[in-house]
C-alpha cells in the first residue's frame, strides 16, 4: 500500500549487473514446508537477498564492483540500508497498516495482501502466484514461520531482476501487479552474461532484459491505486490515486518512453540507481566476483553499472533502522545507514529543488518580494506517499539582527509555528489544514506543499482506505508537465484556486511585510524544507491505539524530526 522511500519518492528500482555465482550446489533447497516439516513439493520462486551477497558484494582482494577510485560499490552491500531492503520492517509502514486495519476490520485479509505485494513481494508472489495474496503481518514477526526469512527480505533481489516485460508502463501493471514467470530467469542490462556459475549455485539463468533500466518496472510499485470503502468494509465506488510519481514523470520533459525524448530525459533510475559515480563519471567495472573473495580472471569490467542507493528523501526511516537495529531486525550495520542517510540528503540538496527571490522591492515602509521554488525532480515535489510534506521558511532581520518578521519556523521537534512561537492549529491533530497559498503577508501564513485526503463526504482523512479525493494537492509539478496529457487527470492539482505563478516546475510565493527604512538594510533569508512524514500526519496517526503505532511512535520520538534544509537563499535590501 505505502512505499515510505521514500519518496521523494521517486524511487527505482534494480538494474543490478547480476550474472554470476560459483559454487557446487544445485537450485536451493525449498523453503516453504507443509505442517509437520515436510516440503510441500514446491519449489521457491526467490532467495533470501544473503545468497546473491556471496557474489555481490565487495571483497577486500576483489576489484569486482568498484568505481575508478576503487570505492566499494558492491550491489547488496548498497541495498541492504534501503528502503526497499526494509520494506517490510518499517516501522511506520506497519503501523500505518495497523491502523487501516482497525479502521476496517472486516477487510483486514485484504488490507495485508495489497500492502505486502510490494512490501514482502517473495511471499506474496511465491505463495499466490501473480494475485493478491491473502498474507499475513503476523509472519513477520513469527521467526518460527518458514515464510518469515522471505517475507522480511523487502523488496529483495529476485524479486525485480525477475520481473517480467509484459505489461510494464500499463494500467494492468500498477499497485504491484508485476508478472514473474516461472523460468527462473534473472535479469540485468548485460548481453551474453556467464551463465554456468550462477545457475549451478543459485538456480536461476541470467539473460539481458533492456526493461530492467525502465521505468515502467518501478511503476509496478511506485503507482498506487486504492479502492475506497465505507466503515463496513463496502466500497463506496470511489478510487483515489495513493501515489503516482510514474505517472507525473511520463507528463514531465523526463519522460524517456516518448519516441524522442528531449536533452533532459532521464529514467528513474538514472536518478535513484545512477550508473554514475558520485562526481558523474560512468562506471565501468566487474559485476560480480567469486564467493572465495577474489576476482573471476575470465569476467570484464562492464558497463552500465547501478550504483544501488536507491534513495530518495527518506532520512528518518534509516535512521529508525541504524538506532533500533536489534528490535527491527535489520541486517546492515550502522555505517551503511549514515551512507543512505547521506545519500538521501546529497539527493535532496542537490538534484531536488532551486531557491531564488523575485522582484524584491520597496514600497513605502513596506518590502516586496516574491519566492521562487523551482522543481529539479522528475516527479512532483513532494511526491508519493501522503505523509509527506515542504514548506517554506522566510526570516527577515532588521540592521541590528533582530528578527522583524518569520514564516514557517519550526521547533526543535519539527512542529511549524506562528507568532509568538506557539504550534499552529493546522499541526494539531482535529485541526485546519493549510491553505495553498500565493501571498503572505503574516507569521501564521505558512505555504505548505502537501497532498490532503478527503473522504466521500468532503472531509480531511488521514485513513488511506476512506481517500475518495484529495481536497488539497499542491505539491509543484514536474517541468513540462501539461493539463491536457493523458496522465494529467489523476496528477493534476487541487486546491490551488486561481494561482497563476502555480506552473509546471514551479511555484511563486509573493510576500508583503512592514519594514521601515530606518530599521534597513534588511536580510531576507529563505529556505525550503522537507519531512518525510510531517507532525500533522504524525498527530493523526498516534490517534490510532495499536500496538504498531505505540511500537512507531516510540522509535519517532527518539528520532530526529527536524526537516532537512532541500535549498537556501537570502537577499538583502535597504
Amino acid at each position: 500500500m505505502m512505499k515510505a522511500i521514500s519518496s521523494r519518492i521517486f524511487l527505482g528500482l534494480l538494474p543490478l549487473g547480476l550474472g554470476l555465482f560459483l559454487g557446487m550446489s544445485p537450485s536451493p533447497t525449498p523453503l516453504h514446508r507443509v505442517q509437520g516439516g515436510q516440503p510441500a513439493g514446491l519449489q521457491s520462486k526467490f532467495l533470501n537477498s544473503t545468497s546473491c551477497a556471496s557474489c555481490h558484494s565487495n571483497a577486500p582482494l576483489a576489484t569486482a564492483m568498484r568505481d575508478s577510485k576503487s570505492r566499494p560499490l558492491g550491489q547488496y552491500d548498497l541495498w541492504r540500508s534501503s528502503m526497499m531492503a526494509n520494506a517490510s520492517r518499517d516501522p511506520l509502514w506497519r503501523a500505518v497498516v495497523s491502523a487501516e486495519i482497525q479502521a476496517t476490520p472486516s477487510r483486514k485479509a485484504d488490507i495485508e495482501a495489497k500492502c505486502m505485494r510490494c512490501h514482502a513481494p517473495m511471499e506474496s508472489n511465491d505463495f499466490h502466484g501473480d494475485t493478491d495474496a491473502r498474507m499475513s503481518l503476523s509472519m513477520l514477526d513469527d521467526a518460527n514461520d518458514p515464510r518469515n526469512p522471505l517475507a522480511r527480505d523487502g523488496a529483495s533481489c529476485t524479486v525485480c531482476h525477475q520481473i517480467l516485460p509484459d505489461n510494464l508502463g500499463k494500467a494492468s501493471s500498477y499497485t504491484g501487479k508485476f508478472h514473474i514467470g516461472p523460468s527462473k530467469q534473472i535479469f540485468g542490462p548485460h548481453a551474453n552474461p556467464a551463465v554456468q556459475q550462477m545457475q549451478m549455485r543459485t538456480g536461476y539463468v541470467p539473460a539481458k532484459g533492456s526493461h530492467i533500466n525502465k521505468s515502467g518496472l518501478c511503476a509496478t510499485c511506485h503507482t498506487v491505486m486504492t479502492n475506497t470503502l465505507d466503515k463496513n468494509g463496502k466500497a463506496t465506488g470511489s478510487s483515489l490515486p495513493e501515489q503516482t510519481p510514474y505517472l507525473e514523470w511520463r507528463n514531465s520533459i523526463f519522460n524517456k518512453e516518448v519516441q524522442n525524448p528531449g536533452p533532459s530525459a532521464q529514467s528513474c533510475q538514472d536518478c535513484h540507481l545512477p550508473s554514475k559515480d558520485v562526481e558523474g563519471n560512468s562506471i565501468s567495472t566487474r559485476i560480480a566476483r567469486n564467493p572465495g573473495g577474489r576476482d573471476y580472471p575470465f569476467l570484464s569490467s562492464r558497463a552500465p553499472f547501478g550504483r544501488h542507493i536507491l534513495v530518495g528523501g527518506n532520512t528518518l526511516l534509516p535512521e529508525i533502522f541504524r538506532d533500533n537495529a536489534q528490535a527491527l531486525g535489520v541486517l546492515a550495520p550502522a555505517a551503511a545507514f549514515n551512507a543512505t542517510i547521506a545519500a538521501a540528503k546529497n539527493q535532496l540538496q542537490k538534484r531536488t529543488a532551486k531557491l531564488s527571490i523575485q522582484g524584491l522591492t520597496r514600497v513605502g515602509s513596506d518590502l516586496q518580494f516574491r519566492v521562487r521554488v523551482e522543481n529539479l525532480a522528475g516527479h512532483k515535489f513532494p511526491s508519493a506517499y501522503p505523509s509527506r510534506r515542504a514548506w517554506l521558511k522566510v526570516r527577515v532581520l532588521d540592521k541590528d539582527n533582530q528578527q522583524v518578521f518569520l514564516s514557517g519556523g519550526y521547533d526543535g521537534i519539527g512542529r511549524i509555528l506562528g507568532a509568538g512561537g506557539k504550534v499552529l492549529p493546522e499541526e494539531k491533530a482535529g485541526g485546519p489544514f493549510f491553505p495553498h497559498r500565493d501571498s503572505i503577508q503574516s507569521s501564521g501564513q505558512v505555504q505548505v506543499w502537501e497532498s490532503l485526503m478527503g473522504d466521500d463526504q468532503n472531509k480531511l482523512t488521514f485513513t488511506l482506505l476512506r481517500g475518495a479525493k484529495y481536497l488539497k494537492d499542491n505539491r509543484i509539478l514536474p517541468k513540462g508537465w501539461k493539463p491536457n496529457h493523458p496522465d494529467a487527470p489523476l496528477t493534476r492539482p487541487i486546491g490551488i484556486g486561481s494561482d497563476a505563478n502555480f506552473v509546471g516546475g514551479q511555484d511563486e510565493v509573493s510576500f508583503k511585510l512592514s519594514a521601515p527604512s530606518a530599521s534597513g538594510p534588511y536580510k531576507i533569508e529563505v529556505s525550503l524544507l522537507y519531512q518525510t512524514l510531517g507532525n500533522r500526519f504524525a498527530e493523526e496517526l498516534f490517534q490510532v491505539q495499536t500496538p504498531e503505532v505505540a511500537a512507531f511512535k516510540s522509535y519517532w520520538s527518539k528520532a530526529s524530526r527536524v526537516p532537512v534544509i532541500v535549498a537556501r537563499v537570502s537577499a538583502t535590501k535597504n
